[in-house]
């Protein structure tokens, strides 16, 4: 059996490496996006999944255009029974889709079709889910609207930010990949409509939908942090400046505290927030400065009268 996985992202390193473990039964070949420019020196750095198919002495290739006429040729040259696509990072076009013999796949990290989109993980924990998971499903024309093929619920933890539900969901969908791909061998997995009564979207975030609203619950802001953690963050300012916040939770306040306005109650730095509720602040960046934790911040930090975090 032959199989290609379009893959980029960390997500997608579980399946990879399952896959490659059925080798030399499985066939197994790679295309990822090409190298990109990361950091400040924009040097280029290869995806997460083209390290781990070197790491693996797994064939890959690269394409700028995995929908060009020259990818084509390569994976018709290939002839894959099933191609496999998992974080990606590119809308596959029909031709593409129709190349695999047997059937073109995804692995969605939702429930179906709840958060169609390319952000699912990060609006369910803003939305305070309880659960999620992952769904394998035949490749479609419209994003995330094919059929569904087999789906695995899990639990969405308490204080889970968007890294830990990430490679949760990567090392339960890995499992879900191969078994979908045995039973459509065996003939065993019939495909199903998705119900679009039930229907939602996931679109992606930029980088302005991090500025916190601090008339918003604590509650609220508490799933938007750890959703949106690492990117594009959560920030607001203090004093002119710039600050990330990147961990913390809510609690009960000693009084009252105006959404945004700073106190200091037994070591803690808490910050009102919209319906008398409060954020205790856990872990915080001021630009151009280290990570800190709040009571470092608190070592240096000189109140003032109605001093508060806000959009400027």
């Amino acid at each position: 059996m032959k199989i290609m996985l379009l893959a980029s992202g960390e997500f997608a390193i579980p399946t990879l490496e399952l896959l490659a473990k059925h080798r030399p039964t499985v066939e197994l070949k790679l295309f990822t996006q090409p190298d990109q420019g990361k950091g400040r020196g924009r040097q280029k750095a290869p995806t997460p999944a083209k390290a781990a198919a070197l790491n693996l002495n797994l064939n890959f290739e690269t394409p700028k255009d995995i929908n060009a006429l020259e990818s084509h040729q390569q994976i018709t040259k290939f002839a894959p029974d099933y191609l496999v696509l998992v974080d990606y990072g590119a809308k596959l076009s029909p031709a593409t889709i129709a190349l695999p013999k047997q059937a073109a796949i995804n692995l969605h990290p939702s429930l179906l079709p709840a958060y169609r989109g390319p952000a699912p993980m990060p609006w369910a924990l803003i939305n305070g889910e309880p659960m999620t998971g992952v769904t394998t499903q035949l490749i479609g024309e419209k994003i995330d609207c094919g059929q569904i093929l087999l789906q695995e619920p899990s639990f969405i933890f308490d204080h889970e930010t968007l890294p830990q539900l990430s490679r949760r969901l990567s090392l339960l969908g890995a499992p879900l990949v191969w078994r979908t791909i045995s039973e459509l061998e065996t003939g065993t997995l019939e495909p199903r409509p998705q119900d679009e009564r039930l229907a939602s979207l996931a679109p992606k975030f930029k980088k302005e939908d991090g500025l916190i609203n601090w008339q918003a619950p604590a509650e609220a802001l508490f799933n938007r942090i750890r959703g949106l953690n690492p990117w594009p963050g959560t920030y607001t300012f203090h004093r002119g400046k710039r600050v990330k916040i990147i961990e913390a939770r809510p609690v009960q306040a000693p009084s009252i505290i105006s959404p945004g306005a700073i106190t200091v109650d037994t070591g803690q730095l808490l910050v009102g927030c919209g319906q008398a509720s409060a954020l205790s602040i856990e872990r915080l960046q001021i630009a151009g400065k280290p990570t800190r934790s709040a009571s470092e911040f608190l070592r240096g930090y000189k109140t003032r009268e109605n001093d508060f975090f806000g959009t400027r």
